[in-house]
Order: structure tokens, then C-alpha cells, then sequence
């Protein structure tokens, strides 16, 4: 088919296009709009003809390869769809309750200790609202942000990029584990220069191996670090089981590892820098109805859940 100049892209061409991005084959993305492969493909070739640039490379092995035209379709075209959702769900909302999608990523070891909560209150006070969480590290989750596929972003303030405004939900302040056979397991604090020989299990998820290494090095301490891992809780059992110590800034409600064996959290004398968890968006995009709702009751969450002052939370 080819296009007459001044010709526009249409919305299901678009649709079309951004599943073929995402799924990488033309078959993959027509099983997830429900047409045939055919249709899939003289939507991005009908895109290729009105932008008259090429979006895909097509290699029968590889399948589809975005271009940078491509790539820099992606980004407008979800802004775009998500525009349009956003469009239909104000048309007829003469009640202005917020409603539909939201979606929020959470760096991943603060999720266990926020998402339950957060979801569970977004179900009793914005019932027309649902969730979409995402779980990962702060670069890949900053990423998407900006890239406005998130509406909003749960993490620690260090490691954010420019380009991001945040609310400041409380200070997380770290912690050393042990396992419950140490010598120092009994004492109510302990010195990071005691462990200075000692292995290190370190939690590597970026930010947080850099910002322990750095916490650590600025003490003046060279850490022997014996095993990185991207798991919160494989770093809990390594120490559980003895193979070291760790460092982490957030709290868990339980004193057992995985597998059931004990860990001690002690506090670190003299303490360290608290590190603030923060809520980001990005500075300029224009937040929907139901996202500046679920950002309220975010703030509201914490808030209200810390009567003793932001540093209750670590």
C-alpha cells in the first residue's frame, strides 16, 4: 500500500507497530493483537512509507531489529498511546473519580516491605485504580521513567538521574547482619572496623553495591568482599549460614532467612548517613488524574505510619 503525502499514521497501525518493537517478531506481535502476521506487517510497512525511513531491520534469523528511527518512534508512539488511553478514560467521567492503570516501579528489595501495603490501600481508597508494579534496579526502572513507561518510581535517592522531581518518603538507615553463631552477635552495636577482614556477602543490585562499597571506603575500610549477588535474599541466606556479613539499609519483619536460620541485625556505632527513599516522576511530563491520586496516598502512606518522625522507617 502506499501512502499519499500528508498521510497520517492511524492509532491501530501504531498499536501494531510498538508490539512488533516489543515482541521482536511480526507472528509474536499479531498473537497479542489478535490478527495475522500479515497485518502486522503492512502496518509498520504502511509507518515505513508515511515517515519514509525504516523502522526494522527484518533477518529471518534474528527476526526484527529496531533502527534508531525506530527506537525514537517507540518513545513518542507509548506517549502517544498512552495519551489516548489516558483521552478515554476522561470522556464521560462526569464524577472525576480517578481511574484506570497506574503504573509505579520499585526498586527491588523495598518492594516486599512497600508494594503489599500500598496496593492493599489502593484497593479500599481508589477502587477504580489498578496497579501495575515493576521491580528492578534504579537505571533500568530511571530509564522507562523518562521514557514516560512509568508514571512514577520508588527508591533511594542516590543514584537518580537528572531530569526527575521527588517527594521524600522517609531515611533509611543501614545496618550490619550476622549470623546467629558470630562472637558479635550478642552485642547491641558494632563497629564497621571490626568486620574489616572479614567476607563480605554484598548485595550488588545496582545502586546499592556501589553505595555500600562507597559507604565503606569512606570509613577508611578496604571490605573483603567474597560473593556479589543481586538477590536480597541470597545475600540474607549466605549470611545466615556464615559465610559472611552484609550491609543493608532496609528493614525486614522477620529475623529468618530463607531457609529458616537465624540472622541478627545490629546498628553500626558510630552510625552511618541515613539514605532517603524517595518518590520520582519525571519533571516534564504532565501526570494524569489517577496518578497524582496514587501519588498522594503514596506520601499520605508514609505519613501517616510514621508518628515518631521519617527515620522510624529503615
Amino acid at each position: 500500500m502506499t501512502s499519499s503525502p500528508g498521510t497520517q499514521p492511524t492509532l491501530r497501525q501504531l498499536e501494531l507497530f510498538i508490539a512488533a518493537a516489543h515482541y521482536g517478531s511480526f507472528a509474536a506481535a499479531a498473537d497479542t493483537k489478535f490478527v495475522t502476521p500479515n497485518a502486522v506487517s503492512s502496518a509498520v510497512t504502511e509507518l515505513e512509507t508515511i515517515f519514509n525511513t525504516q523502522l526494522f531491520i527484518r533477518r529471518r534469523a534474528k527476526g526484527l531489529i529496531t533502527t534508531t528511527a525506530g527506537h525514537d518512534l517507540v518513545v513518542h508512539t507509548e506517549r502517544l498511546l498512552a495519551q489516548a488511553e489516558e483521552l478515554t478514560l476522561l470522556i464521560g467521567n462526569r464524577d472525576d473519580t480517578p481511574r484506570g492503570p497506574v503504573k509505579i516501579g520499585c526498586y527491588a528489595t523495598l518492594a516486599a516491605t512497600i508494594i503489599p501495603e500500598l496496593w492493599a490501600r489502593t484497593t479500599q481508597q481508589l477502587p477504580h485504580i489498578t496497579l501495575d508494579i515493576e521491580e528492578g534496579p534504579v537505571e533500568q526502572l530511571s530509564q522507562k521513567l523518562l521514557e514516560g513507561r512509568l508514571d512514577m518510581m520508588i527508591s533511594y535517592q542516590i543514584g537518580l538521574p537528572t531530569g526527575v522531581i521527588s517527594d521524600e518518603l522517609f531515611h533509611a538507615s543501614p545496618h550490619v547482619s550476622l549470623p546467629e553463631n558470630h562472637p558479635l552477635a550478642n552485642q547491641h552495636s558494632v563497629a564497621l572496623k571490626a568486620l574489616e577482614d572479614e567476607p563480605l556477602i554484598l548485595l550488588d543490585l545496582p545502586p546499592a553495591g556501589d553505595n555500600t562499597l562507597r559507604l565503606l571506603h569512606g570509613q577508611g575500610l578496604h571490605p573483603n568482599v567474597i560473593h556479589r549477588s543481586t538477590s536480597y535474599e541470597t545475600v540474607r541466606s549466605m549470611v545466615a549460614r556464615g559465610f559472611g556479613y552484609s550491609l543493608f539499609f532496609q528493614a525486614t519483619h522477620t529475623e529468618l532467612s530463607h531457609e529458616g536460620l537465624r540472622i541478627v541485625d545490629l546498628a553500626i556505632d558510630p552510625p552511618l548517613a541515613t539514605e532517603p527513599v524517595v518518590l520520582s516522576r519525571d519533571l516534564e511530563a504532565h501526570a494524569t488524574h489517577r496518578a497524582d491520586a496514587v501519588r498522594e496516598l503514596v506520601i499520605t502512606m508514609f505519613t501517616a505510619s510514621a508518628p515518631d518522625g521519617p527515620e522510624r522507617r529503615h
